[in-house]
């Protein structure tokens, strides 16, 4: 019978793979099969944020920006740049983008273990509390 590696030998094994330039699509490809046939998918998203947490210490930050609409290429940038700002050990900073149409503005920064929400519509919470 094999051995079943735990949550966080997986998530360092593809962390590493990744660091090291091996191609995202084969570590990931590998990685969901080994879940498949394990039997483990329902642990795939915990999978993700430990990867990204292990990437984040090795200087690379994956977050996702919340907005109400595509931001521009300056925005992104600037984005980037508050990130690195705000940690010095973050040298590389991947960003997806999602579009959530309730957001009046502004935007919503979510990272591993940080959560930045500078949209309009917590401002004007902010202003009701």
């Amino acid at each position: 019978m094999a051995t079943t590696l735990s949550r966080r030998k997986l998530a360092g094994n593809a962390a590493a793979r990744l660091t090291s330039g091996e191609s995202k699509k084969a570590v990931l490809r590998e990685l969901a099969a080994y879940l498949l046939d394990t039997n483990r998918k329902k642990e795939a998203e915990l999978i993700v944020r430990d990867i990204e947490a292990m990437l984040a210490d090795a200087g690379t930050a994956i977050g996702t920006v919340i907005s109400a609409r595509t931001l521009s290429s300056d925005a992104l940038m600037a984005i980037e740049s508050f990130v690195k700002s705000q940690n010095t050990a973050i040298t590389n900073v991947v960003l997806r983008e999602r579009i959530d149409e309730t957001l009046i503005g502004g935007v919503k920064l979510e990272l591993p273990g940080h959560q930045l929400d500078a949209s309009v519509k917590a401002k004007l919470e902010q202003l009701t509390v």
